[in-house]
């Protein structure tokens, strides 16, 4: 639908807009049929809720505002397809995995990848290998995957059809993405990079993104740091490596085949805001977070991890994640992550062990920002220490566990429940994850070391969320029979 009086097409919210407000009788889905009378509805936007009626397009075959919405999202983040979807990061990632390993191949990930990308991997590889990233004793947290790590791997595993790599991270540690690009393209795979938190990368001064860098495909969740809703997230691929017309065909698999028109508005006004505005708010952003940095400069007790600091462990960093670092204090991440919901109503995004992740925003203010400074300040002041060494307890360790059994095969025996105490020695047959990030510590087919079984009961005593494929973590875990 084009609007004559401006020669442009109108946002798919106007379309939704002018439609409720026509007086239209829906002889067709949803339900609800936009009637005021539920309220409750009406009040989370359901007085724009349609499905696939004339003149709105079709999210899974489409041929108007969301064929053109597709193709102006992959001129924006710099990649010859955009397939924008509803079913958040997920959803692309496995649209993706599927899409090079459905009819089966080897898969490199990296260990801290997140926990769709297992999934992914156990649906439909024939055999999963891990790279290792560096990790942080002091921060306590995975550092960058190197390209050396890569390419040893897919010299041992010659028939690694798929690498993917998670950059930025969780804490925004990014990877030499375009270093890790040139060894894939050289030994015949396919780089998928989970880009999930950087959708903000290329805009004003923050880091180039994985797309622009050489990666075949990426994966960017657009809700995570971008003016759009929970849900909402574009999977990106360039070059001819992979089909785009298979990948087209294989996203409509793995969303909704009645996709929502709110959260599909939301990428449109989303795309929108960015081709118009992108560039100087996210430089607008930046300034914001460095004026944070300034404010925290004097700490004593607390340590942030700043977007300056790199080394062996970490090629480059993300500045719009914060992680503030309380190893060495009398107070653990999950108590400093209390401490600011309570006294301040800050409520951040997750807590481990030693360390909290304060996640910043395109929606973000200079006086968000100053406010949560101010807090940090507060409580660098009261806060007590204690007699230990600076530094955290990794989720991960340098080194994997024993592997006896592929997780496509552990997945598929018998198992019985046994006390997490106990399960030293033992086989696991289920995944075992600290939420958030949603990273696995154990995978199935792994024998539990009393190291890593010592790690997690540490991790659960600390107030850390802990969570397994059968339910909560410490308790029982799937043991093989």
């Amino acid at each position: 639908m084009v609007d004559r009086r401006f020669g442009v097409e109108k946002s798919l919210v106007e379309m939704l807009k002018e439609y409720a407000s026509s007086g239209a009788i829906p002889m067709h889905m949803p339900g609800h049929k936009r009637n005021p009378a539920f309220n409750w509805l009406m009040f989370l936007g359901g007085g724009l809720d349609i499905t696939e009626i004339h003149g709105f397009d079709d999210l899974n075959d489409p041929e108007g505002i969301f064929l053109r919405l597709g193709e102006r999202a992959a001129d924006l983040w710099g990649a010859d397809t955009a397939i924008p979807m509803v079913n958040g990061g997920t959803g692309c990632v496995l649209t993706a995995v599927y899409t090079v390993l459905g009819r089966g191949g080897e898969m490199l990930m990296a260990r801290n990848c997140h926990r769709s990308v297992y999934n992914a991997g156990e649906l439909w590889a024939d055999d999963i290998h891990f790279v290792l990233p560096e990790i942080s004793d002091r921060w306590g947290i995975c550092g960058s995957v190197s390209p050396e790590a890569v390419e040893r791997a897919l010299i041992e595993h010659p028939n690694v059809k798929l690498v993917v790599i998670t950059s930025p991270t969780y804490e925004g540690v990014l990877s030499d993405v375009a270093a890790i690009a040139r060894v894939c393209g050289k030994h015949g795979a396919i780089l998928l990079v989970d880009e999930a938190h950087g959708a903000h990368l290329g805009f004003g001064r923050f880091p180039e993104r994985a797309i622009s860098l050489g990666a075949d495909l990426a994966v960017d969740s657009l809700h995570k740091t971008l003016p759009s809703l929970t849900q909402t997230a574009l999977l990106l691929s360039r070059g001819d490596a992979v089909d785009c017309d298979e990948l087209r065909k294989n996203a409509a698999a793995f969303q909704s085949s009645s996709p929502s028109y709110i959260l599909s508005a939301s990428i449109d006004g989303c795309v929108r805001f960015m081709e118009e505005a992108g560039d100087s708010q996210a430089k607008r952003w930046g300034e914001d977070i460095a004026g944070f940095h300034k404010l925290t400069e004097e700490l004593t007790s607390l340590d942030i991890l700043r977007p300056w600091q790199s080394g062996r462990e970490f090629f480059r960093l993300d500045p719009s994640k914060l992680v503030i670092s309380c190893a060495g204090t009398a107070t653990t991440g999950p108590g400093l992550m209390d401490r600011f919901r309570q006294d301040f109503n800050i409520e951040l995004e997750m807590a481990s062990r030693g360390y909290v992740v304060a996640m910043t925003g395109m929606g973000d203010t200079a006086e968000t920002l100053r406010r949560f400074a101010a807090a940090i300040l507060e409580v660098d002041r009261e806060i007590g220490t204690r007699e230990s060494p600076r530094g955290g307890s990794a989720l991960f360790f340098d080194r994997l566990p024993q592997r006896m059994l592929r997780i496509k095969e552990a997945a598929g025996r018998r198992s019985e429940p046994v006390p997490m105490e106990e399960s030293a020695g033992r086989v696991i047959g289920e995944y075992i994850w600290a939420y958030p990030p949603g990273i696995p510590m154990v995978v199935p087919g792994e024998t539990m070391d009393r190291e890593m079984l010592m790690r997690i009961l540490e991790l659960g005593d600390s107030g850390v969320r802990l969570r397994s494929t059968h339910g909560n973590v410490p308790g029982s875990v799937e043991c093989l029979v």
